[in-house]
């Protein structure tokens, strides 16, 4: 059996003490240790870090440009690497943002959500970041409550180590079963071990949904659907199981919500959603329909703490009815009628196996599997070459903190959140650079505008441009005037708000820039705001496009500024 290292035995790094220095972040403490490294909390010119050391082995390195593919507001941010000590380095030295919160299943329990609550805050948001991920080519591969963080400042779910992902294009590290969480290992991965006769396992993004519909069941019932791996039938019960019904287990679980997970975790991939996309407009839709069921807390025996309501849906816009989606449509028509108040429903029944105790282990940290839960499996696999990782260009020394830079030793790849991001793959080696903007100011009064909806500087908002559907894999544009809706609420950010601005077209890519946002009571209020993608501002034009028209991947946001570059 091979772990996490490709063979070369877990990661094993004495405890560092706090005040030691390495590669020039200072170690507060411990924050967790598993089979592909550990993560220390560490401070660096007054401004606090997770860093996580791995072993300089191609597992490794796959972390690295796995996160480096990647600028996302629900995916822990990467700042770069470097190698660990300065003499005979032996590990790397990952620098990523320190996710303060609680995972995901201690959220659930100190705050016992109700349905419309979980859907809105936690899963729809998981189900649109996953769609990002896998679109930029990479499976998490370990996705479960414990790797999914609710970050205290904003109480957005995200989704934490890397350590397991896959790259598309990347060579294989193992031969036999994936890496992973045995109790969240999907029926075909199984039933390949079962068959196995040499060829490596071709890990997709399904994994990762059949993973996020066991996290879905533990949230709604407290228990795991087939039981844990201490239990002789568990993998019988994955192949060949039904587990019993949500709103069976816990009444307070709407029907509607019930079906979805069941649908999550049907046998055939086939029968489930067809991806991270589907299953978010399935999420969607389900919950615009959420009767007075939904605003039930999920769980009595949990006092819940005070939490922000989820904003109502807006009123539609002054436009015309044919672009307002039937998401809106519905959800004006049935949110905006929801009665709150309280039912009083039968404690559950507890009568599935429990959850293993890792998952119950509250503290605000960053996550990462403990050894005897994640690691690779293979018969005969070894260790295999992989190319290392490619230090970041355009360093930032003044935006973020660099590695101590011994000569032999790399140091640390500074990056700037939506500033020249780097694709590292083959499919990124012809992607053509973006050709820069001149300057030009923001609209009077935006600075007040962006404050009033609570964004600052930096902060992103997942969008879709009218008239198109936001589940188009690509979508035609034209250049000009643009209305754009907001397709996730930010603090005082409505839902569905629409943005007004105009796109600009240059050689290679499309630049946005809006100016206006229309709230749900009618009122125009100015604000800064550029078109975004996961690799940095604009989005690059895709083959078959024209002056005239153009074709973008249809993975857009946009992120508040200070000024239009």
């Amino acid at each position: 059996m091979l772990d996490g290292s490709s063979g070369q035995g877990a990661p094993a790094w004495p405890g560092l003490a706090p005040g030691t220095v390495v590669a020039g972040f200072t170690i507060e403490g411990l924050l967790a240790s598993g089979s592909f490294g550990t993560v220390y909390r560490a401070r660096r010119d007054g401004r606090p870090f997770a860093i996580k050391l791995v072993s300089l082995a191609p597992r490794g390195n796959r972390e690295v440009d796995a996160l480096r593919r990647m600028r996302h507001p629900n995916v822990v941010g990467f700042h770069g690497y470097g190698l660990w000590p300065e003499e005979q380095p032996h590990s790397l030295v990952l620098a990523l943002e320190l996710v303060e919160g609680l995972p995901l299943d201690q959220w659930m329990q100190e705050v016992n959500p109700t349905a419309l609550d979980l859907v809105g805050r936690v899963l729809l948001p998981l189900a649109l970041t996953l769609a990002d991920v896998h679109a930029l080519g990479v499976v998490h591969r370990d996705v479960k409550e414990a790797n999914i963080i609710v970050r205290q400042s904003d109480g957005l779910p995200v989704l934490v180590d890397f350590g397991a992902a896959s790259l598309e294009g990347a060579p294989r590290l193992t031969q036999w079963m994936p890496p992973g969480t045995p109790e969240y290992r999907s029926p075909e991965t199984l039933r390949f071990a079962r068959q196995w006769e040499g060829e490596p396992y071709q890990v997709g993004p399904a994994e990762d949904l059949w993973a996020l519909g066991v996290v879905t069941y533990i949230l709604l019932t407290r228990m795991l659907p087939f039981g844990d791996r201490h239990d002789p039938g568990m993998v019988r019960a994955i192949l060949e199981k039904t587990p019993r019904e949500p709103d069976e287990l816990n009444p307070r679980v709407p029907p509607a919500l019930s079906e979805l997970c069941m649908r999550m975790l049907e046998k055939d991939p086939e029968d489930r959603y067809a991806d991270a996309r589907a299953l978010a407009e399935a999420l969607s839709t389900a919950w615009s329909e959420a009767d007075r069921s939904w605003r039930v807390p999920l769980f009595p025996e949990v006092r819940r703490e005070e939490t922000p309501p989820l904003p109502p849906p807006p009123a539609a816009p002054a436009l015309p009815e044919r672009q307002a989606p039937r998401r809106w449509r519905m959800a004006r028509l049935i949110l905006g009628a929801a009665i709150l108040g309280g039912v009083l429903i039968p404690s559950v029944q507890r009568s599935e196996s429990p959850l293993p105790s890792q998952t119950q282990q509250a503290s605000a940290r960053q996550e990462l599997a403990p050894p005897e839960v994640t690691g690779d499996v293979g018969h005969g696999a070894g260790p295999q070459t992989s190319p290392s990782p490619v230090p970041v260009a355009s360093a930032t020394p003044t935006q973020e903190p660099e590695m101590i830079k011994p000569q032999k030793v790399r140091s640390l790849a500074a990056t700037t959140l939506l500033t020249s991001a780097v694709c590292v793959g083959a499919g990124c080696a012809s992607t053509p650079k973006p050709e820069p903007l001149p300057p030009s100011p923001c609209p009077p009064g935006s600075t007040e505008g962006l404050k009033r909806l609570g964004m600052e500087t930096g902060d992103f908002l997942r969008i879709n441009v009218l008239p198109n559907n936001f589940r188009q894999l690509t979508i035609v544009v034209s250049e000009g005037d643009v209305t754009v809706e907001v397709m996730e609420g930010w603090k005082k950010m409505p839902l569905y708000a629409h943005l007004y601005g105009e796109l600009i077209f240059k050689k290679n890519h499309v630049y946005g820039h809006f100016t206006r946002v229309q709230l749900e009571n009618g009122e125009i209020v100015p604000v800064c705001m550029e078109l975004t993608t996961p690799q940095g501002i604009g989005a690059a034009k895709e083959p078959g496009s024209t002056s005239k028209k153009t074709i973008l991947k249809n993975y857009l946001y946009v992120s508040a500024t200070s000024r239009f570059d």
